[in-house]
């Protein structure tokens, strides 16, 4: 009588770390996917074209990072994002992807001078990028495009700044809004959020 066959011990082990490697490569997979999912529609990283500037300095104060819009945009709509405009804005929605192929869609808001870009997790709106350059969106009341700098610089408390490039983070440094100064007065904000 011939006795059955048994998968050798050698064999049956590795079969078994191959199996419980590909359950464990898969569940990590689908842990990250979600991760950046949320990371991506939170937070992006902010352009920062400044070339020929002399030096940058960093400030912390919410007031001038993440409030610098008259309203708010964390618990607005696409119509009070839209009336931060004085001149006609248009909302463009198209499908961008992240690094990893996740896809979102940002709400481009743009007036063909000035662009607030957001994005939506269907209950809230964070701020992508904004670059304002003119006095055409309604910002926070102590800011405005061509403002000296001297009067921006007491409003932080602050003195004997040199840079021309003041960016002001928020207290969890998460939101930056760059002010940038030509001929000691204000010509462009950039907003946006900061990636770990």
């Amino acid at each position: 009588m011939k006795k059955p066959s048994t998968l050798n011990p050698l064999l049956a082990t590795l079969l078994l770390i191959t199996i419980v490697g590909c359950q464990n490569k898969s569940n990590q997979k689908n842990k990250q996917d979600q991760y950046d999912t949320v990371k991506s529609a939170t937070k992006s990283k902010i352009e920062k074209p400044i070339p020929g500037s002399n030096c940058d300095t960093m400030l912390i104060s919410q007031e001038f990072s993440y409030d610098v819009l008259a309203s708010e945009v964390f618990n607005s709509d696409t119509n009070k994002i839209k009336s931060l405009f004085l001149d006609r804005a248009i909302i463009k929605i198209e499908k961008a992807v992240t690094e990893e192929g996740v896809p979102y869609y940002p709400y481009d808001f743009t007036d063909g001078t000035n662009k607030i870009i957001v994005l939506s997790n269907d209950t809230s709106y964070y701020i992508k990028y904004a670059e304002i350059k003119n006095n055409k969106v309604v910002l926070n009341k102590k800011i405005s495009i061509g403002m000296k700098k001297s009067i921006f610089l007491e409003l932080l408390k602050v003195k004997n700044i040199k840079c021309n490039t003041i960016t002001v983070k928020d207290e969890e440094l998460t939101f930056e809004s760059i002010y940038i100064f030509k001929n000691d007065k204000l010509k462009k904000v950039l907003m946006g959020g900061i990636v770990d």
